[in-house]
């Protein structure tokens, strides 16, 4: 029997929670605690870009397969931050990180050209799979809910730690700070289309396996980052997680 919408959402916020890469990941807390050093932050980076440059195409295929109109605004005015920054005032997000990697001491170059290990591109991959070849709803489980949804919480207190333990500027880690804004709204569960629309057993068993699936990938991209980047050289420990 389907869950009411209540407990579908409390659900799905579990299983978000507890499977949660931004903040959840070893080789995030190495970055937090500021216990990576420098080569190994500017893999990170490196990688990390790779997604963000391609995670705009992944919301275009959403907007595109939208049958709700309110939802497709929503969706459009979430592609038209991602690619242009101007509904929060910045510049378009991929702008936003490579500032971050200039703050790093990376060439534009060398982040635009980088190869993508095998975790990497398989993200990528599921980016496209799950948005347009996926049901919709899927799809917006797999990207508004269990990607944006790790967001919230995790990105503002990343650049913090960020600015504290790597000396980086307020403008260096702006991509992080405006994230933990803006996707507040796009991964609200709530009142979410998928959430209105999974009414049945089936539909919301299919919701959770996206949600899953989506996690597990993520978890496997910083998997593959930390096995590549995560025994660069330490820096001074910082104080005890929280």
């Amino acid at each position: 029997m389907a869950l009411s919408r209540e407990a579908f959402v409390a659900d799905l916020m579990r299983m978000i929670h507890e499977g949660r890469s931004f903040g959840g990941h070893p080789l995030w807390w190495k970055i937090a605690e500021g216990k990576l050093g420098l080569e190994g932050l500017r893999g990170f980076a490196r990688q990390f870009f790779l997604q963000v440059v391609e995670f705009p195409r992944a919301v275009s295929a959403l907007h595109s397969r939208c049958p709700d109109r309110a939802e497709r605004i929503k969706l459009a005015e979430s592609l038209y931050e991602e690619e242009t920054g101007r509904l929060s005032g910045s510049k378009p997000h991929p702008e936003l990180f490579l500032d971050f990697c200039a703050g790093l001491g990376l060439g534009r170059e060398e982040v635009l050209n980088a190869e993508p290990l095998p975790e990497t591109a398989a993200l990528i991959h599921w980016f496209e799979l799950s948005t347009r070849q996926r049901p919709f709803l899927e799809g917006v489980a797999a990207i508004n809910l269990a990607a944006e949804g790790q967001v919230v919480g995790a990105f503002g207190p990343f650049a913090r730690a960020l600015q504290r333990h790597y000396g980086l500027s307020t403008e260096a880690v702006a991509f992080w700070d405006v994230h933990e804004l803006a996707d507040a709204e796009h991964s609200d569960v709530g009142d979410h289309i998928v959430v209105r629309h999974a009414t049945t057993d089936e539909l919301q068993a299919r919701i959770r396996e996206a949600v899953r699936t989506s996690l597990a990938m993520w978890w496997s991209f910083f998997d593959g980052m930390d096995r590549a980047y995560g025994c660069a050289p330490v820096r001074a420990p910082a104080g005890p997680r929280r």
